[in-house]
């Protein structure tokens, strides 16, 4: 690790990483419970750990000695970029449709608005790197991140809420949070020009759910 932003970096994959894995220790954990181990226990944990700091030290090292290699990351990164605008599309039309959900007056007009509001959204961080004010590409970057954690988090749900417990959803909220962060944040500073495609891709998300929300308005 050459400097604090490798460091920070390193630090939030694997504490994402490890929550990510909150699966697997709960499968660790029931196994040795079943075989009465503890080396089960111990030993499944310690795997689990060293391989969640092992491919984030790999991912850190690699980004700053060769971010060639990150282009598979910064592709990821893209796509969640695009679809997470739609995943809140789609969230906010199945809200809108559903029978068991009665929006307030207010949550009805931001919904029939949306459209709007994506096209202005797309817009805005389109336009961001171009603005005169310097809070201008912070204020996108926060809006990218915060879709990005939404995102992953559903994404994770879908995939593993057949595993988890009642009661430990939050999991996937928080490592949602550590790779979202550092999928967003961090890529971009390894990779030189990545800002252009992030703008351009998280602008054509927004547009094409602002499309998408206004045929399910005319339909």
């Amino acid at each position: 690790v050459n400097n604090s932003i490798d460091l920070v970096a390193f630090l939030i994959l694997s504490i994402g990483i490890i929550i990510l894995s909150y699966p697997l220790f709960l499968l660790v954990i029931e196994r040795a419970t079943d075989k009465k181990s503890s080396d089960i226990l111990l030993a499944g944990f310690i795997v689990l750990l060293g391989i969640a700091l092992i491919i984030a030290l790999w991912a850190v090292y690699f980004a700053s000695t060769s971010p060639e290699l990150l282009w598979p990351f910064a592709a990821f990164t893209l796509i969640f970029r695009y679809v997470s605008p739609l995943f809140l599309v789609r969230l906010i039309m199945k809200w809108r449709t559903s029978d068991s959900i009665i929006l307030t007056s207010s949550a009805k007009i931001f919904a029939d608005s949306f459209s709007g509001i994506a096209m202005v959204m797309g817009t805005f961080i389109l336009l961001s790197p171009h603005m005169e004010f310097n809070s201008s590409e912070n204020i996108e970057l926060l809006i990218a991140t915060v879709l990005a954690i939404f995102t992953f988090s559903q994404f994770y749900l879908y995939l593993f809420v057949g595993y988890m417990r009642k009661g430990n959803l939050p999991s996937a909220w928080i490592s949602g949070f550590f790779i979202g962060t550092g999928l967003v944040v961090m890529v971009p500073h390894y990779l030189d020009g990545f800002e252009s495609y992030f703008t351009i891709t998280s602008s054509l998300g927004w547009f094409s759910g602002a499309v998408i929300m206004q045929y399910g308005n005319e339909a």
